[in-house]
């Protein structure tokens, strides 16, 4: 009996001698910072003790990343190995990453490529002329295009107006008798063709350039005339004034003979003819004269507009340069002209009358168009932007007063006065050689801006800017026409020769008797034609815009919203700095202070039994 109470004294004493001990190995572990491991008796025990020993840095990143427990076992002596993402993400401070951090970081890679997208709009949008000249691509006259196909063959919609009026003189026998101060002359019409043309004889070059001859067809338009093509009019006898010119040039037997034949016709100085047979042809008995005509039999002043145009024209198409665009290159196949005295007044690098480079335009300069009518070319000078067929903007050009002025008043004209034994005053100009040698002298009707002495024997002459003064409505993007009107006057000068006889006796040598003035406008438009006009300007201008503003817009958006995720991203990175900061501080706490550079994590299994008695046995807890 005393022997087991003795036993059980001992067992109960290694027991609280074992306590003690494996408090103080843990109380030994936690405030060591080397790893430990030790191995307790084996008396009738068995301790195994597992030792993992990680840095700071390590334990921190176990925590974000759950890889790693505190309490827990394992050990991992390798290095971790970065991947090259990891390394920029370490350069930029953005290594721990949230899933929404991510999606952030790629939202702003998208921002910043559209931003850069949007500003390279803008400035070509606000600084370029690209959208222009990406629309201007679509008027080049290449061969076989829909432009070209269009202009060669244009739709009736677009036809222009051939507007005449004939001056009738209504008193010239009472003035040739000496019973009328002054001739007395009447304004008749108009009389209105609808203009169709077509472009006969194409051919594109290799230069960029392409060739033709217009084609005319007219139709008369009696809805629109105030006198019929059967009316009589009493007008100049144009053949014999002009044989009176051409006769006088020839040697002195064909003179007399040609003087005597056209005498035999007894032709009078003025002669009444109908409105068709003045203007479109009558057979002449003088015209029929091989000297004099040249095989042909018929004359009236616009016989050579109706059918396919004895002039041939080179313009350039614009493929090469779009400021080229409709510059006549040459006329009946010479770069330039012969009818004036100087290379400046025989230049003919005026625009076609029907179309202009729209670059051109674009600083209000001075544009030319060549008109066949003068031979010649003629500035349109930018007068002010105007607004027609409910709200489509042009550019009105209009004709300097000055176009026909005298040399001493203009002295670009002074080529044009080279050519003729007289310079006649401003208003008029010499076209003789344009028009086979015959007494032509246009000018704008009814004398316009012309000086005054020119019709000083007149009655019925009065000029009028806003009825006689040639002007273009031109469009600002495409650069045709869409309103205006071309006018000119037809003149003839009387040279007093033997041929006229007596009959010229009161008038004086070298007056000037007015023909005809014709002016040729845009036709009407139909609605359906207008609706287009509409949607082809206002379409065009509001795509313009859209861009322009929308990439201002778009440019602006995205960089705040550059700028609002730069800032999103630096405070995240600021909180992981902080909580970095937070974690270690914690953690140096944990180990004691500053000075332990490492935390030591024990997990101690004790497992023991204790022998028995063949009566019982005792465990200690």
């Amino acid at each position: 009996m005393d022997r087991m109470l003795k036993l059980s004294d001992d067992e109960e004493h290694s027991c609280a001698s074992k306590s003690r001990r494996a408090s103080h190995i843990m109380s030994h572990a936690t405030h060591n910072s080397n790893d430990v491991a030790q191995q307790l008796p084996h008396q009738n025990h068995q301790e195994d003790l597992t030792v993992k020993n990680k840095s700071k840095s390590n334990t921190l990143n176990s925590q974000h990343n759950g890889n790693g427990n505190t309490m827990g076992l394992g050990y991992n002596s390798s290095p971790e190995k970065l991947t090259v993402l990891d390394l920029i993400l370490d350069s930029l401070g953005l290594r721990n990453l949230t899933s929404k951090d991510i999606g952030a970081l790629i939202m702003l890679g998208f921002m910043f490529l559209l931003f850069v997208i949007s500003v390279t709009g803008f400035f070509v949008m606000w600084f370029t002329e690209y959208y222009n000249n990406t629309m201007l691509q679509q008027l080049v006259l290449a061969n076989n295009s829909d432009t070209a196909k269009s202009w060669q063959n244009p739709s009736s919609d677009y036809d222009t107006l051939l507007k005449a009026h004939i001056f009738n003189y209504t008193n010239i026998e009472e003035f040739l008798d000496g019973r009328a101060d002054k001739m007395h002359v009447v304004d008749l019409g108009p009389i209105t063709y609808q203009e169709h043309t077509v472009k006969d004889q194409v051919s594109f070059n290799d230069n960029y350039t392409v060739s033709f001859r217009d084609k005319k067809s007219y139709k008369l338009l009696s809805s629109k005339s105030t006198i019929r093509e059967d009316d009589v009019v009493l007008v100049p006898n144009v053949p014999l004034l002009s044989a009176a010119v051409h006769v006088k040039r020839f040697k002195l037997l064909k003179r007399l003979t040609v003087m005597s034949i056209i005498s035999l016709f007894n032709e009078p100085l003025f002669k009444r003819l109908t409105v068709h047979e003045y203007l479109w042809g009558y057979r002449d008995k003088i015209i029929s004269l091989e000297s004099l005509g040249g095989g042909k039999t018929h004359f009236g002043l616009l016989r050579t507009r109706n059918g396919t145009s004895v002039d041939s024209v080179q313009l350039n198409t614009g493929e090469d340069d779009i400021t080229k665009f409709s510059i006549i290159t040459q006329f009946n196949g010479k770069p330039q002209l012969d009818f004036w005295e100087g290379d400046e007044c025989n230049r003919i690098d005026g625009s076609e009358p029907s179309m202009f480079s729209p670059s051109l335009l674009q600083d209000r300069s001075t544009v030319h168009v060549f008109l066949q009518v003068l031979c010649r070319k003629v500035p349109l000078h930018f007068e002010k932007e105007e607004t027609i067929y409910d709200d489509i903007n042009v550019l009105r050009y209009r004709t300097p007063l000055d176009v026909f002025a005298h040399p001493s008043e203009n002295p670009a004209n002074e080529c044009y006065c080279r050519n003729t034994d007289r310079c006649l005053p401003s208003g008029v100009i010499n076209a003789t050689k344009c028009y086979d040698d015959s007494p032509i002298f246009p000018s704008f009707p009814h004398f316009f801006s012309g000086d005054p002495v020119l019709y000083k024997d007149f009655e019925g002459i009065k000029p009028d800017a806003d009825l006689h003064q040639t002007y273009a409505d031109i469009h600002p993007r495409f650069g045709f026409p869409i309103g205006g009107a071309s006018r000119v006057q037809i003149n003839i000068m009387l040279d007093k020769t033997p041929l006229l006889k007596n009959q010229a006796n009161r008038l004086e040598n070298a007056t000037i008797l007015p023909l005809i003035w014709i002016e040729i406008t845009a036709g009407d438009f139909n609605d359906d034609l207008l609706s287009k006009l509409y949607i082809s300007t206002f379409g065009l201008d509001a795509i313009q815009l859209a861009l322009k503003y929308g990439t201002l817009l778009v440019s602006v958006t995205m960089f705040s919203l550059i700028v609002a995720s730069v800032y999103y991203l630096n405070s995240r990175r600021e909180e992981q700095q902080l909580e970095h900061s937070k974690s270690s501080a914690e953690l140096e706490a944990l180990n004691g202070g500053p000075g332990s550079s490492s935390v030591v994590v024990v997990q101690l299994h004790v497992s023991h039994s204790v022998g028995h008695s063949h009566r019982g046995g005792h465990e200690c807890h």
